[in-house]
């Protein structure tokens, strides 16, 4: 009885492993296509939106730099006003 259940078995498993070799594969083709298509734009858009947030971190690391220009200027001319006061 073992034998004959080991025959079925392998049997089912080589039937299973044929239909795996000759069925239609297009539907996965496209699929995986679709997904890749996916990715693809994904991937686009993210790069776009770096490149994006990159010009505006320089922009903002500019604007940084002015002000801390104009803060060391300013505390320059307290400073002086300070001075002056103080000479008065």
């Amino acid at each position: 009885m073992a034998g004959w259940e080991s025959i079925i078995a392998v049997i089912i498993a080589l039937g299973a492993f044929i239909w795996n070799l000759i069925r239609d594969k297009s539907a996965d083709f496209k699929t995986l296509e679709s997904r890749l298509a996916k990715i693809e734009s994904d991937l686009a858009h993210t790069k776009s939106d770096v490149e994006r947030l990159e010009k505006g971190q320089d922009d903002l690391e500019s604007a940084l730099n002015d002000l801390r220009s104009q803060i060391h200027s300013m505390d320059l001319k307290i400073e002086r006003v300070i001075a002056i006061l103080e000479k008065k």
